[in-house]
């Protein structure tokens, strides 16, 4: 069985409480079910991280050479300037899939400081982006 570390980064335990008009009203919790009882079908395991302190998901990134197939990240705020969270993803010898739920691009200020080393990014679709990169994993490796 393949293995995916799904990764969610800043403030992302607040969703279904902030900003429902345009992240929605599911919680973290209900995505993270939604998306491992997805990649269930296709016989990937999806073990999920969240953290609001950056040096935990570097830490986790780091790892996840010796134990996945793949990473999701939506590194929620960290995306726009983590200079570390770039590093370790470009380490990586496994895809990694950025995602947002809304529309990153909305905002013309808007720019991730990680997709130039993702192998791509997944924006605005709300939860459905999660599982959009649960696919584009599954045909990757």
């Amino acid at each position: 069985m393949k293995k995916i570390l799904l990764i969610n980064g800043a403030n992302m335990n607040l969703l279904g409480l902030r900003e429902t008009n345009t992240l929605g009203t599911a919680t973290l919790e209900e995505i993270n079910e939604e998306v491992i009882g997805y990649s269930e079908k296709f016989s990937i395991e999806v073990n999920t991280f969240q953290s609001n302190h950056e040096g935990d998901i570097i830490d986790r990134i780091q790892q996840a050479n010796f134990e996945y197939a793949g990473v999701i990240i939506n590194p929620g705020s960290f995306g726009h300037y983590s200079v570390g969270i770039k590093e370790a993803i470009s380490t990586l010898s496994i895809p990694c899939i950025e995602v947002h739920l809304s529309n990153f691009f909305r905002n013309p200020k808007n720019q991730s400081a990680i997709a130039p080393v993702c192998t791509g990014m997944i924006t605005g679709f709300g939860k459905n982006s999660y599982l959009v990169a649960i696919d584009a994993i599954k045909n990757i490796v």
